[in-house]
């Protein structure tokens, strides 16, 4: 019988070091290997994992809520992202060093670390070195170079005053100014989870105005606010410099409206701007009028407000002189069959002969939209004194402001001579719904004093087509008054009110913000207000500012804005400059030329749903010339690393009139990312490590179940040679570790 065998002795403990100091380093050694097991530990792997999987859930909702832009500046640019990412590279890197030397049975484990690893470095080279823009052509353009939409500039061009289409000189001036807006006026709250999440806008704090140029640069342009979604509007400010305007709103109501309806929706519409040279505007809704004049004598202010009882259908000539005694005299003249009579004013030397009424051409002097009329009727006279030689006078109808003499016709080096007498001519509206549906006019006078008057003008009775003054007074800013109806004679109802009046104002462009969808921001428009400084040429030691709006276009072509500087009191320009919101533009090193693009809509909709396009490209450097490609949604075209994608189309506008020109822009979008072949190796290896480690472990670096077949029939053997009743013989361990590393 076989007899067992004694336990081995435990062995003894490994030799400790002599006591006393510990050897220099050690200290060092211990925290450096405490840091690497801490890298390659599981505790670090769940941490990473765990953060990253919370950043990229925010990171999803971030991105719903403000759009593509704003979550690549937040979050996946970001330094904490960058961080969070090095973290997790080298918790991997020091989970797979850790065990090595590995194994064969590891390999699926240190393929899948190798692919992870391979995964990350080919991001953070695509995120060096990838491209992304557009490129957009109308037909038969031809486009050499790339957009990169994510990389703002503002170009600066010097022209020549005399030649404004000329640079002179040009500066590229980088510009970053994020997806939020930021400066005077803009919304500061991310909302709760972006307040959690530390994330703030710039203008949540004193976020200090941007400069781009550098002091060597001839002139200091600094960005002083930004607004990421933006829309142009114009602004009215009070200006000594600038010409008299009245925001008027005028408002109707028919029977059975519950509230009056405004007449001019827009609020720029209201805005009455008068003509510096005839000081006045008209604007026409349906069979109403309404105009703004502006005077500047208080004599004018009254016949404005107490004119001729009656006006035939010649109208009246007002005039305005100063008798033998040195009084002011008012003489009427009606011009009814009138033609070729002279008039002595009385008490005064003064004869004056009328000659005719004939028409303005207002439309061919471009005034015809802003006087509301195609021609305009003027009165010619001559005027004499004390039998000298007469001097021809003209007055145009309701237009007390136009020069009685006119300058150019005495020649341009010498100075016109004064008039006699000052004529006005009273001559009121055509109100004939037969000849030119208008019922009624509604008119607002401005005086130096900043007082607005008003007064209507209604049909006549029995056929006359000449309107007569309903109602007239001064007007406050503010209160609402009745033009016509309010009576059961009248049901509908036309009211108006002056909102604001400036003597002296100018228009500014500008640009408001614009609240868009969650999710839309990135789809803004963004404009930026900018103060732009050059050194006075006279005098270096004086400066000349300037303080405007720049908005992006809406194509990827630049819109310019021309910046005159000029000096106090002084029209004449000194330095002109034209500006331009734009991105960065690449050669792409070949061109592409537009021959055709097509569209696709929906049936019975006009939604475009495909779009493709018919290029010639053209490559110098490959030997190739004008090949013909075609690239439709799903068909792209790649050449040099770089991949057109077909992705929309832009309706052409015309930048002064902001009107479609009725011509197609095909938009490509262009990527370039050198590093997607390394992100695609690296995949392809966690495929294959995750493969390797769980889907062949029978097969490829396992004994396939020898192992336990040997050690069952072992035990079997053992059982049938003792016998029943007989021990068992002691298990070999060294034996099976032996049959082990065979097998």
């Amino acid at each position: 019988m076989a007899t067992s065998t004694k336990k081995s002795a435990a062995a003894p403990p490994p030799d400790r070091p002599p006591s006393g100091d510990p050897p220099r380093g050690s200290a060092v050694v211990r925290m450096f290997d405490a840091v690497y097991r801490f890298l390659a530990s599981l505790k670090l792997a769940v941490i990473s994992l765990s953060a990253l999987a919370a950043v990229l859930s925010y990171a999803t909702f971030f991105e719903k809520w403000y759009g593509t832009a704003a979550v690549q500046e937040w979050i996946y640019q970001s330094a904490g992202f960058a961080i969070l990412l090095a973290f997790l590279a080298a918790n991997i890197l020091c989970a797979a060093l850790i065990r090595y030397p590995w194994k064969k049975r590891q390999t699926g484990f240190v393929v899948t670390h190798a692919g992870l690893l391979v995964l990350l470095a080919g991001s953070f080279w695509s995120v060096r070195t990838s491209e992304e823009g557009q490129v957009a052509a109308l037909e038969g353009e031809v486009k050499e170079e790339l957009v990169r939409n994510d990389y703002p500039v503002v170009r600066v061009r010097q022209v020549d005053p005399g030649k404004p289409e000329e640079a002179v000189r040009e500066w590229e001036l980088p510009f970053r100014p994020g997806a939020f807006g930021w400066g005077p006026g803009q919304p500061k709250s991310l909302g709760v989870l972006g307040s959690l999440a530390g994330l703030v806008r710039p203008g949540d704090s004193a976020h200090p105005e941007d400069v781009l140029t550098l002091p060597k640069d001839p002139f200091r342009f600094v960005v002083k606010s930004h607004i990421p979604a933006s829309a142009p509007a114009v602004r009215h400010e009070a200006d000594p410099n600038g010409a008299p305007m009245a925001k008027i709103r005028p408002k109707f109501k028919a029977p059975g409206m519950p509230q009056a309806r405004d007449v001019f929706a827009d609020d720029e519409e209201r805005w009455f701007v008068s003509d510096s040279r005839l000081y006045k505007v008209v604007k026409s809704e349906g069979p109403a009028q309404f105009a703004f004049l502006y005077v500047d004598k208080p004599e004018l202010v009254d016949e404005f407000l107490n004119p001729p009882a009656s006006a035939g259908n010649d109208g009246v000539a007002r005039f305005r002189y100063t008798d033998k005694a040195g009084k002011p005299r008012r003489y009427d003249w009606a011009l009814d069959g009138q033609n070729g009579k002279t008039v002595t004013l009385p008490d005064s030397d003064l004869s004056v002969k009328f000659l005719d009424v004939v028409g303005f051409p207002a439309a061919a002097n471009g005034l015809g939209e802003t006087l509301g009329e195609a021609t305009v009727p003027i009165a010619e006279f001559e005027i004499s004194e004390g039998g000298k030689a007469p001097l021809k006078h003209f007055a145009l109808a309701m237009l007390p402001m136009f020069p009685n003499v006119i300058p150019s016709a005495h020649g341009e080096s010498a100075p016109p001579p004064k008039p006699l007498a000052a004529v006005s001519y009273y001559l009121p509206p055509t109100l004939d719904p037969k000849s030119n549906g208008r019922f009624g006019l509604v008119e607002v006078l401005g005086a130096p004093d900043g007082q607005v008057y008003y007064r209507v003008f209604g049909r006549g009775e029995n056929g006359q087509t000449r309107g007569v003054v309903r109602e007239k007074g001064p007007l406050k800013k503010g209160k609402e008054v009745v033009a016509f109806g309010g009576n059961p004679n009248m049901p509908m109802t036309l009211l108006f009110e002056v909102e604001d009046y400036l003597t002296a104002g100018v228009e500014k462009s500008v640009c408001e913000p614009v609240l868009l969808p969650p999710g839309q921001m990135g789809n803004g428009i963004p404009a930026s207000l900018v103060e732009m400084t050059i050194p006075d040429p006279a005098d270096p030691a004086k400066e000349l500012k300037q303080e405007f709006y720049i908005r992006r276009s809406a194509s990827l072509d630049p819109v310019w804005k021309t910046v005159v500087f000029t000096r106090p009191g002084s029209p004449e320009p000194v330095q002109v400059y034209r500006i331009a919101y734009d991105s960065d533009r690449k050669p792409l090193g070949f061109s592409l030329k537009l021959v055709d693009f097509q569209r696709g809509f929906d049936p019975g909709t006009e939604k475009a749903s495909r779009f493709s396009s018919d290029v010639l490209l053209t490559d110098k450097a490959a030997g190739i010339n004008e090949k013909p490609i075609h690239i439709s949604m799903n068909e792209p075209l790649t050449h040099k690393g770089y991949t057109f994608y077909q992705s929309s189309f832009i309706r052409e506008e015309d930048p002064r009139t902001g009107r479609e020109t009725g011509r197609v822009q095909s938009v490509f979008q262009v990527g370039k990312n050198p590093g997607r072949a390394v992100m695609y190796l690296g995949c392809l290896l966690v495929v294959l490590g995750t493969f390797l480690q769980f889907y062949m472990r029978a097969g490829l670096f396992s004994d396939g179940g020898k192992r336990e077949r040997a050690r069952a029939a072992a035990k079997a053997a053992r059982g049938r040679s003792d016998g029943p009743g007989s021990a068992p013989e002691p298990v070999d361990a060294t034996a099976d570790h032996a049959v082990e590393e065979t097998l």
